[in-house]
């Protein structure tokens, strides 16, 4: 078991300065109509999509170490926890 704080808990900023990494619940979805996946967190402005769902993950820890940097200078690197909604059909 591995000891993290969840953004937007109380104390996280401090946390984080303590160097204990930050956990970030990315809520994930599929546009079945427009065919893509998107990702949104609304705690750090996350707004990300792609055409596949590998696509998506490298979309999403591309933009999270910039977006913190708005709120927050990290001290280490965030680890994103990534949430599925909906249906999702896997091949």
């Amino acid at each position: 078991m591995s000891l993290y704080w969840l953004l937007g808990f109380p104390g996280w900023r401090i946390a984080a300065n303590l160097g204990i990494p930050i956990r970030i619940k990315v809520d994930v979805y599929n546009d079945t109509e427009a065919n893509v996946y998107y990702a949104v967190n609304k705690d750090i402005g996350l707004a990300v999509e792609s055409e596949s769902l590998d696509g998506l993950v490298k979309e999403i820890h591309a933009a999270m170490p910039e977006l913190l940097l708005l709120i927050h200078s990290p001290a280490q690197k965030p680890e994103a926890d990534i949430r599925l909604r909906g249906n999702f059909a896997m091949a």
